[in-house]
């Protein structure tokens, strides 16, 4: 699989593990706190996972997408340490 290293605000990328492509809705925040709401951005887009970095914070989430608010730390969302080796099983577990 291929990992974009970017912290950009609604870029949608397609990626690859060789045989399967995912539409990534990539998002970046700007709290060390998981437990905040956080809202849809991508409408009528059909994307597969959006994953969350932040930027005070060693961590994220990848969620599957979804419409309205939602808690960040929503028991659908997956946690990851921001290393490739963690968010790489924590994509598996998507």
């Amino acid at each position: 699989m291929s990992i974009v290293n970017t912290m950009s605000h609604f870029k949608l990328e397609a990626t690859s593990d060789g045989s399967l492509f995912y539409r990534i809705q990539v998002k970046s925040i700007e709290s060390p706190d998981d437990d905040i709401t956080v809202e849809s951005q991508w409408a009528d887009v059909e994307i597969d996972y959006v994953v969350y970095f932040s930027r005070s914070g060693n961590w994220g989430y990848i969620t599957p997408p979804f419409r309205g608010r939602r808690k960040l730390n929503h028991q659908e969302h997956i946690w990851f340490h921001q290393h490739p080796k963690n968010f790489i099983k924590a994509f598996d577990k998507a």
